[in-house]
């Protein structure tokens, strides 16, 4: 594995350092300069900070402008995204963890704002915020991540784009899980609440997500992308309702096909329940967002983007399972 350090020539001190900023990245030119930019452009002083780049074998430009913007940037390919996380906390000279992301932006005086809480004195709080929109959002992601009265809805867990963490705690309970291929972010978030931490999520740690899927081709590779855990661990994927309704949505859908070839007339019934699997996770996220929806086109687009992310799920989870079956048999 190749492991490449190199630091900027700005030469702080450890002593000065109090919060190190993370940030895996993988094919991210065209987001990191901004991202980057950002966090220089931070209102506290230069030197209380500092930025490590872990970068996961980017073929593009990544790393080249990582070096320009970053006080350290790590190559380490064929790591899933907690280990890079990891990597860059024991890298890190701070004792606050901050984990963003490479396609994410910070308002100038987002740390300033953030570190003025009781992060020093209470060790076990743990800040989050959510995702807000680019302002060139096209309608994928407006519709599907839906803004209320107070402006974005916040997660129920941390975002692994936003946490803002003392070393000490996030070392105390292992850092982020290594193995997922996502939803690590949430797992980390399960963890640390266990252990008697604070976690607070809230507006003042929001970040500005510039690498939504913009497409609706991209929204459904994405979507395939975050049902890779589905392979990962039964139990923890029997505890989550998603995961249930696209298991649901699957039986249906293929009573449904069932139906229809043997030309049965529940075809009706079951076709009726199949569409209605999505209509919870709209629900959802109107509630989420404390708002009704605006009209009946923005409540159709919403549902269309549901029943896209469930047939996105359900195609990996038939895939993974599929794959498992082979491989059982082969051996």
């Amino acid at each position: 594995m190749e492991s490449l350090k190199v630091l900027s020539g700005n030469n702080m001190g450890s002593a000065m350092i109090q919060f190190s900023f993370v940030i895996p990245c993988l094919n991210e030119a065209r987001h990191i300069r901004q991202c980057l930019q950002s966090l220089q452009n931070q209102t506290i002083p230069r030197d209380q900070f500092e930025i490590i780049v872990v970068d996961n074998g980017s073929s593009d430009d990544s790393v080249r402008i990582s070096r320009e913007l970053a006080d350290k940037v790590c190559i380490e390919p064929d790591l899933k995204v907690g280990a890079l996380r990891n990597f860059g906390a024991r890298l890190a000279q701070g004792e606050i963890l901050i984990f963003i992301d490479a396609d994410c932006t910070l308002p100038a005086n987002w740390l300033d704002r953030l570190s003025q809480q009781s992060l020093s004195s209470n060790q076990r709080l743990v800040l989050g915020g959510g995702c807000e929109l680019p302002p060139d959002a096209t309608w994928i992601e407006t519709h599907w991540l839906l803004e209320g009265p107070n402006g974005n809805a916040l997660p129920k867990d941390l975002l692994g784009c936003s946490i803002v963490i003392g070393k000490s705690f996030f070392n105390e309970v292992g850092g982020f899980n290594e193995t997922m291929s996502s939803g690590e972010d949430s797992e980390l978030s399960t963890r640390l609440k266990n252990a008697g931490g604070e976690v607070h999520i809230s507006r003042d740690a929001n970040v500005i997500h510039w690498g939504n899927a913009k497409t609706q081709k991209a929204f459904v590779k994405r979507q395939i992308w975050h049902a890779e855990s589905y392979s990962e661990d039964l139990m923890r994927n029997l505890k989550d309702p998603v995961f249930l309704i696209t298991v649901g949505f699957g039986f249906c859908l293929a009573a449904t096909v069932g139906a229809f070839a043997l030309q049965s007339s529940s075809l009706w019934l079951f076709a009726t329940f199949l569409f209605l699997f999505p209509i919870p996770l709209t629900l959802k996220r109107y509630k989420r967002a404390s708002r009704v929806p605006r009209s009946l086109s923005e409540l159709a687009r919403s549902y269309y983007l549901d029943l896209l992310y469930l047939s996105a799920r359900l195609y990996r989870l038939v895939t993974l399972t599929t794959r498992r079956i082979l491989l059982i048999h082969l051996k």
